[in-house]
């Protein structure tokens, strides 16, 4: 018999800026400014995150000023900014003002939904 396993948390959409203690799993995107070996810091903007990543395939492909998603867990440690990936999405064709555009509108009808 099949072992069913718990489904994980959906990741919450979030600029970096927006990130905060508490967040379980975040999905944000950016353009990468500068990549190590185990790491790659992320620009959306708002703010830079270092992205570090255990398994080098994650992030196959992806290089200094390619746009990317990121999924992953936040680490809790207070005054850094450091987010532990489990998936990296290429998104090179991704305009970002529409992104943020769309965002916006989302985030304006959930408001009103509220309401």
């Amino acid at each position: 018999m099949e072992e069913i396993q718990p489904r994980r948390r959906p990741a919450q959409p979030r600029k970096i800026s927006e990130i905060k203690i508490g967040d379980q799993r975040v999905s944000v995107i950016g353009t990468i400014v500068d990549r190590k070996e185990t790491e790659f810091t992320l620009d959306d903007g708002s703010g830079q995150l270092t992205v570090i990543f255990d398994d080098p395939a994650v992030v196959e492909g992806v290089q200094v000023g390619s746009k990317v998603r990121v999924f992953g867990t936040p680490l809790g440690i207070t005054g850094t900014s450091e987010l532990h990936a489990e998936i990296v999405q290429k998104v090179d064709g991704l305009d970002f003002g529409l992104y943020e555009e769309v965002r916006r509108e989302i985030e304006k009808l959930e408001r009103e939904l509220e309401e």
